[in-house]
């Protein structure tokens, strides 16, 4: 058992549990810097923590990511658990209109304003914001820490909270799962904050889509035990209309902003190679983008959310394109000096003239059951087989 007031104190832990937030910050100048701390306290003290009632229970069932696909997928492999005596910590935390200040969260601001002495972090506005940040992950692991329970499944540690949360009460013997929640890439030297996603790995078991993710966990975290068990669900390309037969085109999956340089690139050829060949090209924007620039720059492009009856499929780091591939598209990345995951060279290309010679290639067949061992029913099979094996208690069915 470790005892919260040493937890809380050890400099490592933090440094770890505040990677994110420390590089969110580390590109920005003292004015924004101030900004941010602003911010990032109005954000702790004037919210409402609706967390589940401080009861003993099977399991405990936390997410921290807010969007509506993770919710859908958090709650299959939840139902497929089998564990019923559980509670289930989601959308939590609620900005108070009109502005209202929580108390226990200034309380405990106060209580352990210690913290701001342990984080080993020069800059004082950056420890400063990091201090705040601190405060409201120990807020809320405080609140489960009155509660009594055997495993605690988190939806994706390399959040700070949730990180802490495995990181806890890993120490008290409680059993720890994490759930895969996107695909890793593995950056190699690459200066990004998305590392945390193999480089922080708290759990004691790590539930993964399939053999690319698991091996690249298992290489930073060779003592942890990760479990291929698929992604229940698949995104649903399927065009909604039924009615006349599109104009033949090709799919193209835009990367987040900070990869523009490659999304126009990759354009630029998509587009060569549909004007050469009598097809349109039709484009799913990632969030981050301003699609009003693509338009000006590829005035023919269209938007599209759907395309499973695309001709081919092109993508360069874009999680989509392996979900694709599992949908029985015809698939293809553009391959550039970022890393991402990989496909055999007879589906990557870098100019036009290679993306039509690949396009003459066939696909390897299988390639899908390497980032996603099984999808949709056998998915949630392999979810409930783990819980009946590793927790028969909670799950109410022993292992055969």
């Amino acid at each position: 058992m470790t005892d919260i007031t040493d937890f809380l104190s050890d400099r490592k832990l933090w440094r770890e549990i505040l990677f994110a937030d420390l590089y969110s910050l580390k590109q920005k100048n003292a004015e924004e810097k101030a900004a941010v701390r602003e911010a990032w306290l109005r954000d702790f003290l004037y919210s409402d923590y609706r967390l589940p009632q401080q009861r003993e229970t099977g399991a405990v069932f936390f997410r921290s990511l807010v969007r509506d696909d993770y919710k859908g997928l958090f709650h299959a492999v939840i139902e497929a658990s089998g564990i019923r005596d559980r509670v289930v910590a989601e959308d939590y935390q609620h900005r108070t209109r009109p502005a209202r200040l929580n108390a226990a969260a200034s309380r405990y601001m106060l209580e352990n304003a210690a913290l701001f002495d342990v984080l080993d972090i020069a800059d004082p506005l950056d420890r400063a914001c990091c201090f705040i940040r601190a405060c409201k992950y120990g807020f809320i692991l405080e609140h489960f820490r009155k509660m009594t329970f055997k495993a605690l499944i988190c939806f994706a540690d390399m959040q700070p909270v949730e990180h802490l949360l495995a990181r806890y009460f890993r120490a008290q013997g409680v059993a720890t799962v994490t759930l895969q929640h996107g695909l890793y890439v593995d950056y190699g030297d690459m200066d990004t904050v998305n590392v945390i996603n193999y480089e922080h790995q708290p759990s004691e078991y790590f539930l993964s889509w399939g053999p690319e993710t698991s091996q690249l966990i298992q290489r930073h975290h060779p003592a942890n035990t990760t479990v291929d068990c698929g992604k229940p669900l698949i995104f649903n390309a399927a065009a909604e209309e039924a009615g006349q037969a599109p104009r033949p085109y090709i799919a193209v999956f835009l990367d987040q902003q900070i990869f523009n340089r490659q999304n126009e690139e990759m354009l630029q050829i998509a587009t060569a190679c549909a004007r050469r060949t009598g097809r349109a090209v039709k484009v799913r924007f990632h969030p981050s983008v301003r699609k009003e620039e693509f338009f000006a720059k590829f005035p023919d492009i269209r938007e599209q959310l759907h395309f499973q009856d695309a001709d081919f499929v092109i993508g360069h780091t874009s999680s989509l394109i392996y979900e694709a591939l599992s949908l029985g598209c015809r698939v293809l990345r553009y391959d550039s000096e970022i890393p991402s995951i990989p496909l055999p060279g007879s589906c990557t290309f870098s100019t036009q003239e290679q993306l039509e010679a690949r396009l003459a290639l066939p696909q390897p067949e299988g390639l899908a059951q390497q980032y996603f061992c099984a999808t949709g029913e056998a998915s949630l099979r392999r979810y409930a087989g783990f819980f009946r094996e590793v927790l028969p208690e909670l799950s109410g069915q022993a292992a055969a």
